[in-house]
């Protein structure tokens, strides 16, 4: 039987399937997420709740509903992104907004589960950030391959990539990217997250461990037809150690910590949940125990 994820990623990005789930409103997607809630198609729902008792969430069926409802959600704002016809939330709140002129000028990395679309996301950080210098890494993404109007630049692989990215944060601007989620191929670290073993990607990390870099928690929450950008005190990075591997196995900790911390406020709105359940094809293998 085939995952609800590859259903719903067909969905999203498919040109033919986008337009056909990309034209329904949003209480038709709502009665969608009731019938998979229902009928549990996928033979998921059991998956999920795990997931969510192992996030010390509310597990019930209506929890699983709710999160149905927000992945079902994001896969139709992404197909409408894909067939053109999306138009930028607006950000309504932002939770936190002391800790923008805290951070202002130095180089700033985003901790940030992945909640919502790429490109909700990159409109909602040129909303809030527009006044500094940004930059976002996107697996196999550019910017020319995102929707027209997403104003943050997106590089990917590659040392041009990685010159871009650091010339942005040397002029204290803002990373963006998802640390919690790692394509297949790239490199990784284990982390502990909710009780089991996680990858994060190595070259953030990096990036994270310069001295002075601050490390801004924040995370984005749909309400309703609108986003809520929370962000929390953020971590400034210190002078290099003399045991670099063990303060680099303390950042890792650090970082998963603050995500586990940012998904907890609202579980049925963190777009990786179900994986905490089985080992997904579409994330990067653990290394190897001990590694």
């Amino acid at each position: 039987m085939r995952s609800l994820a590859a259903a719903l990623q067909e969905l999203s990005f498919d040109p033919l399937y986008a337009r056909v789930l990309g034209d329904r409103g949003t209480a038709e997607v709502d009665e969608l997420a009731g019938w998979l809630a229902a009928g549990d198609p996928y033979r998921e729902n059991q998956r999920i709740g795990q997931a969510l008792a192992a996030v010390d969430g509310d597990s019930g069926p209506e929890a699983v509903r709710r999160v149905l409802a927000h992945q079902l959600w994001c896969a139709w704002r992404q197909a409408r992104w894909t067939a053109g016809a999306a138009r930028p939330l607006p950000v309504a709140q932002v939770v936190g907004a002391e800790w923008l002129t805290e951070t202002a000028g130095h180089p700033t990395v985003l901790v940030s589960p992945l909640t919502v679309p790429a490109p909700d996301a990159l409109h909602a950080v040129a909303e809030v950030f527009g006044d500094r210098p940004l930059v976002a890494f996107g697996e196999e993404t550019s910017s020319a391959e995102l929707p027209d109007g997403v104003r943050v630049p997106v590089v990917s692989e590659g040392s041009g990539a990685l010159r871009r990215i650091l010339a942005t944060l040397a002029g204290g601007g803002v990373l963006c990217t998802y640390p919690d989620f790692v394509y297949p191929g790239r490199g990784v670290e284990p982390v502990t997250l909710f009780g089991r073993r996680r990858p994060i990607s190595a070259g953030f990390v990096s990036l994270a461990a310069r001295p002075g870099t601050m490390l801004l928690p924040a995370v984005l929450h749909r309400r309703d037809d609108r986003l809520v950008l929370r962000l929390e005190e953020p971590l400034l990075v210190g002078d290099r150690p003399a045991d670099r591997a063990a303060a680099r196995a303390g950042l890792r900790q650090v970082l998963a910590d603050v995500l586990a911390a940012l998904i907890s406020r609202a579980p049925e709105q963190w777009l990786l949940l179900p994986t905490l359940t089985f080992d997904s094809p579409q994330l990067a293998p653990l290394p190897a125990a001990g590694r």
